[in-house]
């Protein structure tokens, strides 16, 4: 609904504007163009970037509210707009740029400053209005900005420093491979000749659109939080097309100005930038591009074909990969269970620590105490795991407290490999610090990527570790193979 809402507000105001400016033909082909040709499609129909639909929605009535302002000021312009701004700059940062909208509007003279200075004089409550409105967003976002936190009315993350001045993340929000707005969203650069076109035909529009979004992408670019790949085609990008898409929509008008070798060249080159978008939207879609993991050389295997393969897999970087996220999507693996160990049977060499005083499943269970710190280890060359590259690893285990105490919940659920007795890429869940309560049964698992082949030679091993004093007891203890499934 959020969503629904946000575009149609989208879509009327950007028609308001437009219209303005360019004939019926031109905004309905610029309208289609931001429908098809941006990330804009993606919120829209599947709902997947709820605070980015708001952002856009609020900057196309700052858009929209300042045009009427300037035409005839009036209450209901004013305080729309310094609503809007006031909830951008709260929102994030980045959002102080819609000041320098208004504030710039129609001037890039002295002649029409002066004209500027005189309607802000004559309207100067309204003006004001504005101005505090804004202002009260920015005093929140600055001195109690946790305020929202966990809202769609908040990107605010704790660290030491908000800003870093002279955008120096701009290259990875433009470049980067992994989401860079203009590898995915490659319809924007159309803006260059279209901001050249509006300078020569509409100077009063073009300085204040122009600086807004220089405004807006260096801000963008000197927030930290923006160099993390957790959305599609830079989604914190999106607001900024209320804007864009006038200097674009007077490319588009020039292009269906020019003769038929114009409109058709243009016109091919215009389809082939919207198909690009729609289709590497289909790939994100169907997670054949995953921004936390697409590499250059993994983008470029993949680039327009249906499907990944296993090799091409290998060539994604799992570096910061959750695990537990990636194998979470379990109907896309082949899984295999590597070992179960019920402990219904001494596994031999034990000492009878096979116990049937507790049990999760059948009728006897595994008990460590400071005599055996460790399960039954399962190993298994690497050599033996050759398959459909990445590959995941599932240990999980259920485990007993007869008690409680502070050296009761010492133990790990270990995942390493293993060269020549020395441990490497070693993973481990730990019990320590985790609500368990004595006379319960709790199962715990811990995931682990092998992203691509390794030492033959080499072992994968897992096992249940407990250093404490006390006895803890486990049981049903299973190792899954989790094999990617070709899409």
């Amino acid at each position: 609904m959020i969503v629904a809402i946000s575009t149609l507000i989208t879509l009327i105001g950007l028609w308001c504007v437009l219209r303005k400016y360019f004939t019926t033909v031109t905004t309905l082909a610029t309208l289609l163009l931001l429908a098809l040709g941006t990330n804009f499609f993606l919120m829209s129909v599947y709902s997947g970037a709820i605070q980015a639909s708001i952002l856009l929605a609020l900057m196309t009535l700052v858009m929209w509210m300042t045009q009427r302002w300037y035409e005839k000021p009036g209450w209901v312009e004013a305080g729309i707009a310094g609503l809007a701004m006031g909830c951008l700059i709260l929102i994030k940062p980045a959002g102080f740029a819609s000041i320098l909208l208004f504030f710039f509007w129609g001037a890039y003279n002295k002649e029409t400053f002066n004209e500027k200075w005189r309607i802000f004089r004559e309207h100067s409550d309204q003006v004001l209005t504005i101005l505090v409105l804004f202002l009260g967003g920015l005093f929140i976002r600055l001195f109690n900005p946790t305020v929202f936190e966990g809202t769609w009315f908040s990107d605010y993350v704790p660290h030491q420093r908000a800003l870093y001045l002279l955008g120096p993340w701009l290259w990875p929000v433009l470049f980067s491979i992994k989401n860079g707005w203009l590898i995915y969203t490659p319809v924007v650069l159309f803006s260059l000749p279209g901001f050249n076109i509006l300078a020569n035909r509409n100077k009063k529009l073009f300085f204040a659109t122009f600086l807004y979004c220089l405004a807006f992408l260096l801000l963008l670019a000197s927030s930290p939080e923006v160099t993390a790949p957790d959305n599609f085609s830079q989604a914190r990008m999106t607001e900024i097309f209320a804007v864009l898409f006038i200097p674009i929509g007077y490319f588009i008008s020039w292009v269906l100005e020019g003769r038929w070798l114009r409109k058709t060249a243009f016109g091919l080159i215009l389809v082939a930038v919207v198909g690009l978008n729609l289709f590497q939207t289909w790939q994100y879609r169907h997670r054949i591009l995953d921004p936390w993991f697409t590499t250059t050389e993994y983008y470029s295997a993949v680039f327009l074909k249906t499907h990944s393969k296993s090799g091409d897999r290998q060539l994604m970087d799992y570096s910061q990969m959750d695990p537990a996220s990636y194998l979470n999507n379990y109907d896309d693996f082949k899984v295999t269970t590597l070992a179960y160990y019920d402990f219904e049977n001494d596994p031999g060499g034990f000492g009878g620590h096979v116990n049937e005083t507790y049990h999760n499943s059948g009728k006897a269970s595994f008990r460590l105490d400071s005599a055996l710190q460790f399960t039954p280890t399962y190993s298994i060359p690497l050599g033996k795991l050759a398959g459909n590259y990445p590959l995941g690893i599932r240990a999980s285990v259920n485990i007993y407290f007869p008690s409680i105490t502070d050296t009761s919940k010492l133990g790990s659920l270990i995942i390493s490999q293993r060269h020549n007795n020395i441990l490497y890429h070693y993973s481990a869940f730990i019990l320590k610090g985790r609500d368990y309560q004595a006379g319960k049964w709790y199962e715990i698992r811990l995931d682990y990527i092998l992203p691509r082949p390794g030492d033959p030679g080499d072992e994968l091993i897992s096992y249940l570790w407990y250093p404490g004093k006390k006895c803890i007891y486990a049981d049903d203890f299973k190792v899954e193979l989790f094999e990617h499934k070709d899409q």
